[in-house]
C-alpha cells in the first residue's frame, strides 16, 4: 500500500497537467475562439495553483507566505471558467459586465496585500488572527461560487444546445458536447472536495480521483470540434429576435398559414431538405423571408424547430429509400447521405425516434409490403 506522502505526489501530477493544458490553449490555433480559449487557460492555471499547494502541504514543503500568494487567485478561478463558456457559445458576444464576477477576487486580493502577506513576514511567519466573519467568508464563499458559477456555465451550453436546433439541420459539430464533458469533469473534481472536507474516508485516495478528474478535463479540452460555421450567426440571430418579436407576433392567422405553406412548397417541391448543410439563414434566403419570420412561422405554424422540420422530412426521404431497389446497392450510410443527412449517428438518432425503429428493422417490417 502506498502512504499518504507518496499518495500527495498526483497533486504534483495533477498541477503539471493542467498547466501544460493551459499552455496549449494559450498557444493553441484558430481551432476555436481564441479567447474562450485563454479563458479556460487562466481557470487551468489557477486551477493547477491549487494542486501545488495541497502537495506542498502534504509533503510540509514551505510556509504560510507561500501557500496564501497560491491562494489568492482562487475567487478568480470559477469566473474565468465562466468566461471561457461564455465565449465558446457566444463567440460574437461582447461582455461589458466581466470586471463584474472579478469583485470578489480583486477584493480579497486587496485584503491579502494590506493585512494578510505582511503579517507574514513577521518572525513567526503565521497568519494573523482574523475576525471569525472574515473566517468564515473566505471558508465558505468559494464552494458558493464553486456551485453558482458551474450551474450558470451548464445553464448556458444547455441555451446554445437548444438554440442550435433552432438554426441548423445538423448538431453534431455545433453543439460542443465535448463542453458538456469539461463541465461534469468539473463537477466530479468539486464532489470530491465536498466529500473530502465531509471527511466521508475518501481523504486517502482523494489525490488519485483529483487525478482521473484531470485526465476526464484534459481528453474533454482535446477533443473539442470547430463549431463557426453556425456559432458566429447565432448571437446575432439571438440579439435581433427581440426587436422583431413586436412584428412577427403581428402577423394574422392567415398570413401565418400562407407563409407556412409557401414554406413547405418550397422545402418538399424543390427538396431543399436534401442540403445536408441547410441552415435556417439559407432557407429563409430562398424563401424570400428573414430569418425571424421563417423561425416564427416554424415554431408558431407548425409547432416545430428548424432541426425537426427538416430532419423529419429527411426521415420521410430514408423510408423511400430504404425500400426502393433502385438504393438495394447503398449501404446505410450511403442512404443516409442521398436523404440528406450528414452523418450516420444522426440518421440513426433521428430515424428511430421517429418510427420507434432502426433503419434495419423498418426495412425487415415492410419487407412484405415491397
Amino acid at each position: 500500500m502506498f502512504d499518504i506522502n507518496t499518495l500527495a505526489a498526483f497533486y504534483a501530477f495533477s498541477g503539471g497537467a493542467l498547466w501544460l493544458l493551459a499552455f496549449l490553449l494559450f498557444m493553441g490555433g484558430d481551432k476555436v475562439d481564441t479567447r474562450a480559449n485563454r479563458w479556460l487557460g487562466a481557470f487551468y492555471c489557477i486551477l493547477a495553483f491549487n494542486f501545488i499547494q495541497l502537495f506542498l502541504e502534504g509533503f510540509g514543503i514551505g510556509g504560510d507566505l507561500l501557500v496564501h500568494v497560491l491562494e489568492l487567485p482562487r475567487w478568480a478561478m470559477l469566473p474565468c471558467l465562466f468566461m471561457a463558456v461564455s465565449h465558446y457559445t457566444s463567440p460574437s458576444l461582447i461582455r461589458k459586465d466581466w470586471i463584474f464576477h472579478f469583485v470578489p477576487w480583486i477584493m480579497f486580493l486587496m485584503f491579502s496585500l494590506v493585512y494578510v502577506i505582511p503579517d507574514l513576514y513577521n518572525e513567526q511567519n503565521r497568519l494573523p488572527e482574523l475576525p471569525s466573519w472574515i473566517r468564515f467568508a473566505v471558508r465558505y464563499f468559494f464552494f458558493g461560487q464553486m456551485v453558482y458559477y458551474w450551474v450558470t456555465c451548464f445553464f448556458l451550453l444547455l441555451g446554445h444546445q437548444k438554440n442550435v436546433k433552432m438554426m441548423a439541420s445538423f448538431t453534431e459539430n455545433v453543439n460542443m458536447e465535448w463542453l458538456r464533458y469539461l463541465l461534469i469533469s468539473v463537477l466530479f473534481l468539486m464532489l470530491i472536495r465536498f466529500l473530502d472536507l465531509l471527511n466521508l474516508h475518501i481523504t486517502y485516495i482523494a489525490p488519485v480521483l483529483y487525478f482521473l478528474g484531470i485526465m476526464m478535463l484534459a481528453y474533454s479540452t482535446l477533443t473539442q470540434k470547430s463549431i463557426y460555421a453556425i456559432e458566429k450567426y447565432q448571437p446575432r440571430e439571438l440579439e435581433g429576435s427581440a426587436s422583431k418579436k413586436g412584428s412577427t407576433e403581428r402577423l394574422t392567422a392567415e398570413q401565418v398559414q400562407e407563409l407556412k405553406n409557401m414554406v413547405m412548397r418550397k422545402t418538399i417541391d424543390e427538396k431543399m431538405y436534401l442540403d445536408p448543410g441547410l441552415t435556417l439563414s439559407i432557407l429563409s434566403g430562398k424563401v424570400g423571408i428573414s430569418t425571424h419570420e421563417l423561425s416564427y412561422i416554424l415554431n408558431n405554424g407548425l409547432g416545430k424547430s428548424f432541426y425537426q422540420f427538416i430532419n423529419e422530412l429527411r426521415t420521410e426521404e430514408a423510408k423511400l429509400l430504404l425500400l426502393s431497389a433502385d438504393t438495394k446497392h447503398l449501404d446505410m450510410l450511403g442512404i443516409a447521405i442521398r436523404a440528406g443527412f450528414n452523418s450516420k449517428t444522426t440518421f440513426y438518432t433521428t430515424f428511430k425516434k421517429a418510427t420507434t425503429l432502426t433503419p434495419k428493422e423498418y426495412i425487415k417490417a415492410n419487407a412484405k409490403a415491397v
